[in-house]
């Protein structure tokens, strides 16, 4: 009898369910000016409307603004509205350092996002996240 290969998976160690938990909370998710044109362009306005609309500066980028109850303003009934233009911090998810450092702190994040695999361990989720150039001591 052959022994299951414990690198093929059925499924991605994580994939975007857009069920938009992670777009819940106040702070930490920056536009860098350079993302600003194609975040804009997909909501057909321009980059300092979308500013005006959506962001605050914030230590040389521009911070994401949220709603009363401290979702992304981003967020419209639909999901994340400019989902194929979300900044570098959103597109890393679920792939941050301490998630990829600490197996507590992934497992809290499995436990949270229905994207990752509950099956993955923290060996092989920070194996793929290796291989897609994510690092434990990497913050970009």
């Amino acid at each position: 009898m052959n022994k299951p290969d414990p690198q093929k998976r059925d499924r991605a160690p994580f994939e975007c369910q857009r069920c938009n938990q992670c777009c819940h909370g106040r702070g930490g998710i920056i536009y860098q000016p350079e993302e600003i044109p194609a975040a804009a362009a997909m909501l057909d306005m321009d980059p300092a409307e979308f500013i005006s609309a959506f962001l605050a500066p914030k230590d040389g980028g521009y911070e994401v603004l949220c709603n009363q109850n401290g979702a992304c303003r981003l967020l419209g009934p639909d999901g994340c509205r400019v989902h194929q233009a979300k900044p570098a911090i959103c597109r890393r998810w679920p792939f941050f350092p301490g998630i990829l450092a600490n197996p507590s702190a992934f497992e809290d994040a499995r436990q949270a996002c229905p994207g990752i695999d509950p099956d993955i361990s923290h060996e092989a989720f920070v194996a793929h996240a290796h291989q897609l150039g994510y690092s434990e001591d990497d913050a970009s």
